[in-house]
């Protein structure tokens, strides 16, 4: 039994593959076990996997039939014997010390979960530590509630709220165990963001690591997160099934006004993708006419005020939306 496991799915990565293991083998805190999850991957990883086998026995290599991230970082939960658990993505790279300062907070504050800050590094090699706008420290469920609810889902400026990416955080895997939170299968991109929606939610408490930039995010080409993506609406509304069919029920904090903006805000995302799509015009034109008529979205409008704080440039593009305005929204 390990004092912390690392959950890593793995799918055509071999580029990157060995940056993360060798980041994760460097952890000043030694008690780890590494669970490198093959997700199916038709490239070298998974002969890669079995050779990390040899290097180092706190390695464990699961093969599955790929699943996607979700499932694989399930695959993971499954088998971890760690009284804490961190997922780390397999083509970024983690600070050696990440675990030992993460794991000295858990323990110290007894909290649920520890989330420090991460590099993002852009293609060119640049280094920008993201920092989340809340303060550091430890919170409270009657600070979560005050501090976190109001954006757990979506921010009112139309972006993510502070607990979104798990990627440079630690959990209590028994808290995880205790309300049966696991990655959403049916979600097969931003899952992070439902995960931490209901993890914020159950929480009672977590420490805020502010500036450490623990985890170095890389703009790799050619990951889910940088190409279009064939069918990402559906996701997304599937997501926005999930969220509401468990919170539209919360009776002690009102979370309509975030699903709606969760809606919308993912309308504007594919939206975008499908601006810059490598796709023939009549059948661009026809997908973004699919979003733009979706009852979802239009019910996501009813009674929707644009909040104040809102620049201009973001109201006018969400009234275009809102007016199924494809022809300028393509412009500009």
């Amino acid at each position: 039994m390990a004092l912390v496991s690392i959950v890593v799915p793995i799918y055509k990565v071999e580029k990157y593959l060995s940056r993360c293991v060798q980041s994760l083998l460097n952890q000043t805190l030694k008690d780890i076990e590494i669970i490198l999850v093959d997700d199916g991957s038709p490239d070298k990883c998974p002969e890669m996997c079995e050779n990390y086998l040899k290097v180092d026995k706190r390695i464990k290599v699961v093969h599955k039939v790929n699943g996607g991230l979700s499932s694989a970082r399930n695959a993971g939960i499954n088998i971890a014997t760690g009284k804490y658990i961190g997922f780390v993505d397999s083509d970024d790279s983690i600070l050696p010390t990440m675990y030992e300062e993460l794991y000295n907070v858990i323990n110290k504050y007894n909290c649920d979960f520890v989330m420090s800050d991460y590099e993002r590094i852009t293609r060119d090699g640049r280094e920008n530590l993201k920092s989340l706008n809340i303060e550091k420290g430890y919170y409270d469920k009657n600070r979560i509630i005050k501090e976190i609810y109001p954006e757990l889902i979506m921010g009112r400026n139309l972006d993510y709220g502070p607990l979104l990416s798990v990627c440079h955080c630690l959990y209590n895997l028994d808290f995880l165990k205790q309300y049966n939170l696991r990655f959403d299968e049916d979600v097969k991109w931003s899952e992070d963001n439902i995960f931490s929606a209901f993890v914020g939610y159950y929480a009672n408490s977590f420490y805020y690591l502010k500036g450490r930039g623990l985890y170095k995010y890389y703009e790799n080409a050619g990951t889910i997160t940088t190409s279009y993506r064939e069918g990402a609406w559906n996701v997304y509304c599937t997501m926005n099934d999930h969220l509401k069919k468990f919170f539209d029920n919360i009776k002690e904090y009102n979370f309509s006004q975030q699903l709606n903006l969760h809606q919308i805000y993912y309308a504007c995302n594919c939206l975008g993708q499908l601006k810059n799509a490598d796709l023939d015009k009549k059948v661009r034109d026809r997908k973004a006419q699919k979003i733009l008529q979706s009852e979802k979205l239009e019910k996501a409008f009813y009674k929707f005020h644009y909040p104040k704080e809102w620049p201009w440039k973001l109201k006018v593009q969400v009234w275009l939306i809102r007016h199924k305005m494809w022809n300028v929204l393509k412009k500009i």
